[in-house]
């Protein structure tokens, strides 16, 4: 009975918290990566550790059931996983709108093409995917080491990976995290290809990292480092304060 009314006065005075719940969307309209199963496991794990509630939405049906204003009032961070193309536009205009006024929204990898038709949803994610090289090893930059999703990687590190080209990508408006400076093919020239960033859409928050198309990569500890700082990200308040563009 002491139990009992232990647990009934926390509940009342808010001491029993709900786990944030984030979406993890790995629906696709076009290709479908072979490293999607791999992918999920990999978030539920993070998402255990953190103590973070995991949903999948991986038919385009269940884009357009659960990508709707009034279900996305109850997640604390939706996750573009792999998907790409032309999911259900409803779900596109509900999920905009949302992020638009406070929601948190994480694209991995081909999240950069998905709805090319939907120019909103292709500014809140800040880039778009226009092609890749065939896969190969780059040194991969870290430009903001005081970033969570950030802060625990090497400050360069040799990953062979498919390395997306990204177009519209504003650098003024986005917080640089990670990034290549040798162009993925030849002629191996120098450059910025920025791979990962934040950026602010509205009232609402963003990031983004183009990678994770291959299955070692979702294994490897590098990138589970990363993203498991995306996820406490994800569902955290910003405590940081005005976001520094780094100057290339």
């Amino acid at each position: 009975m002491r139990l009992l009314l232990q647990v009934l006065l926390m509940v009342m005075t808010g001491s029993v918290m709900a786990r944030p719940r984030a979406l993890v969307v790995t629906a696709t309209a076009g290709y479908r990566h072979e490293s999607i199963p791999t992918a999920e496991s990999i978030l539920e794990l993070i998402g255990n550790e953190q103590n973070v509630e995991v949903a999948f939405v991986r038919t385009e049906e269940e884009v357009a059931l659960q990508l709707t204003r009034s279900r996305l009032r109850t997640v604390r961070a939706v996750l573009f996983v792999n998907t790409t193309g032309d999911l259900p536009l409803g779900a596109a205009e509900a999920l905009v709108a949302w992020v638009r006024d406070g929601g948190v929204f994480v694209g991995i990898h081909s999240a950069s093409d998905t709805w090319h038709s939907v120019p909103d949803y292709m500014e809140m994610i800040g880039g778009e995917f226009i092609g890749h090289p065939a896969e190969t090893s780059a040194t991969v930059i870290v430009d903001d080491a005081t970033h969570v999703a950030t802060r625990t990687l090497p400050a360069a590190y040799a990953l062979y990976e498919e390395f997306y080209y990204l177009g519209s990508v504003d650098l003024t408006a986005i917080r640089a995290l990670l990034s290549i400076r040798k162009r993925p093919e030849p002629p191996a020239e120098d450059g910025y290809w920025p791979l990962a960033w934040e950026k602010s859409f509205g009232r609402g928050r963003v990031l983004y990292t183009a990678l994770g198309h291959r299955e070692d990569v979702w294994l490897s500890d590098w990138f589970r480092a990363h993203l498991t700082g995306i996820v406490r990200w994800a569902v955290t308040p910003p405590a940081y304060g005005r976001r520094r563009a780094v100057r290339h």
